[in-house]
């Protein structure tokens, strides 16, 4: 049992003002996001245009695929990431 399944996750998407459960049928947070009638934007679903990108405000995430260019400390990429306990992103 992963991590993210043995415990309840929060993913808070603050501009949107909505908080939702984590699952782990879910293969990135972007998914997540456009389950739940958002739409942010992206393009490659990999890691490599930083077209998903966007502020992290808590919290931590881990990468499913390693980014060709990591974001900046504070920032994102929902396209390729996983949530690593409660998390806030600025969607």
């Amino acid at each position: 049992m992963t991590q993210t399944a043995a415990r309840s996750l929060t993913v808070t998407f603050a501009f949107s003002k909505k908080a939702v459960a984590w699952d782990d049928k879910h293969a990135s947070l972007l998914d997540l996001a456009e389950a739940h009638g958002l739409k942010p934007d992206f393009s490659c679903r990999a890691g490599i245009c930083r077209t998903c990108q966007c502020e992290l405000i808590s919290g931590k995430l881990t990468y499913v695929t390693e980014p060709l260019d990591p974001p900046e400390e504070g920032m994102a990429l929902i396209c390729c990431s996983k949530p690593d306990g409660d998390v806030t992103l600025n969607i």
